[in-house]
């Protein structure tokens, strides 16, 4: 007993020991930390997420409240959920929020981003969102699973916002817009929005809206519509980049909506429309986008008649007459015939071009009105009759420009021997010709190696070219 005695007692002043060097070493790192300036502990709390600031705060009596001041605020209620917290995590999160809201002493947020995956009463946002626009925000990022409109106040609130700089939604929601036609945001450079509905609060039935934006450079919209507007013309001398998606089975409101752009510094234009095209781009100076990548994606709605489809495709497209590099996918919206691919306008620039599955009528049509074309690539070459190549018209850009041409999808059939043909007995400064095989197994089989063999037996009229195949 006298044993287990004093080693109760030696276990009791080791555990004292260990205590009071912990003890001793929190001291030493308080007394190292409150020598650190405010402004640079304020610096790094700004770069946690808001939950994760306060905890770190309470490290030091002198922090105890630096992270009221931070101006780089992370709210996310993902990070409160826990198999502990299933019930109260909402609730939890919605007083943190109101807390942060409340005690903050900043008078400018320098960025904002809230996350919420969970379901919130709406009354609650707007009041979230109010108070935050309230705060001269500069960066705002808000995601939502779950629709949350933005009361008239609150959406009011982020149009008289002249400071923000950078504008994320991505949520489901409806925005008022005021009853004004001209919208100025001076310091905006990044916008991007996904599934909003802004709706114009006019007493007339349509308007025209313009955002002056002198120093944007960035502008997406992700299945987003406008309501009670005819037109937006975005005035954007320094704009770079745009991204327009839209998908009318995924927008709740459908309307058509003229958006003319002024730019004169566009490098990327991506337009993707998976049915009917009700968001007509014009490019207010075609010429802005000469320099730029044009990337357009169109798919055909069977619940609207092909003509008014096709005329809506050749209008997007007549938009890019002047650029260098032009990717399209979706030729089977536009017009086949050789009656009707004058609506087509000529590419005096076009240097690239990459095309999906592609009609030979089609691919004709734009290589007619592509005089300086330097490559050609398309996904795949829809089955033809080999008699319209007997009389089809050798385009200018194959027998001056036409340097490199990539055959897609190849099966080695028939008609994509007989396009092969015509290349290569066409294609005077041809310096390589490209065939991606549909699948790994056709490289063996021989119907790839007849095909070859025909190839390789066809009059050449270029010195010299490489000719390729892979399975990419």
């Amino acid at each position: 007993m006298e044993g287990s005695s004093d080693s109760n007692v030696i276990e009791s002043i080791i555990h004292k020991e260990k205590l009071s060097k912990r003890v001793k070493a929190n001291e030493r790192a308080e007394i190292i930390t409150s020598k650190l300036p405010e402004s640079l502990i304020t610096h790094i709390l700004s770069f946690l997420p808001a939950k994760d600031a306060v905890r770190t705060s309470v490290l030091s009596k002198k922090w105890i409240h630096l992270w009221t001041s931070i101006t780089k605020l992370v709210l996310d209620d993902s990070v409160f959920y826990s198999s502990k917290r299933k019930t109260s995590a909402k609730q939890h999160f919605a007083n943190f929020v109101y807390r942060v809201l409340l005690l903050n002493k900043s008078p400018s947020i320098e960025s904002f981003s809230l996350v919420i995956t969970g379901k919130y009463g709406v009354s609650m946002f707007n009041t979230w969102m109010s108070g935050i626009l309230e705060r001269n925000v500069k960066i705002l990022h808000v995601c939502s699973h779950f629709e949350v409109d933005l009361n008239t106040y609150a959406s009011y609130s982020l149009f008289e916002c002249k400071v923000l700089e950078e504008l994320v939604l991505k949520m489901i929601s409806i925005i008022r817009v005021p009853p004004i036609a001209f919208v100025h945001f001076g310091h905006l450079k990044f916008l991007k929005l996904s599934s909003t509905v802004f709706v114009l609060d006019s007493s007339s039935s349509s308007e025209d809206l313009t955002l002056s934006l002198p120093v944007l450079k960035v502008f997406e919209t992700i299945h987003c519509s406008w309501l009670n507007v005819n037109s937006v013309t975005l005035k954007a001398p320094l704009l770079e980049s745009v991204l327009i998606e839209h998908d009318p089975n995924v927008t709740f409101y459908e309307m058509d909506l003229i958006i003319k752009i002024s730019a004169s510094r566009l490098t990327k234009f991506t337009f993707c429309c998976y049915g009917f095209i009700s968001q007509h781009v014009v490019l207010l100076d075609p010429l802005s986008a000469q320099n730029a990548f044009a990337n357009i994606v169109l798919s055909r709605c069977e619940d609207h008649s092909i003509s008014e489809t096709r005329s809506n495709a050749s209008l997007l497209l007549r938009q890019f007459s002047e650029v260098k590099y032009l990717k399209f996918d979706g030729s089977e919206v536009l017009p086949l015939s050789e009656s009707n691919v004058a609506i087509l306008p000529v590419y005096r620039m076009l240097s690239h071009l990459e095309l999906g599955l592609v009609t030979t009528e089609f691919l004709f049509a734009l290589l007619l009105r592509s005089p300086v074309l330097k490559s050609l690539a398309f996904k795949g070459i829809i089955k033809f009759e080999n008699e319209i190549l007997n009389s089809a018209t050798v385009p200018h850009c194959m027998t001056s420009t036409l340097q490199l041409v990539k055959f897609g999808n190849v099966h080695g059939l028939e008609h994509e021997l007989c396009l092969a043909k015509f290349v290569m007995e066409n294609g005077l400064v041809m310096q390589r010709m490209s065939f991606s095989l549909a699948s790994p197994g056709l490289a063996q089989s021989k119907i790839i190696e007849d095909f070859k063999e025909k190839l390789f037996s066809f009059k050449k009229s270029f010195s010299f070219a490489i000719v390729e195949f892979s399975c990419d």
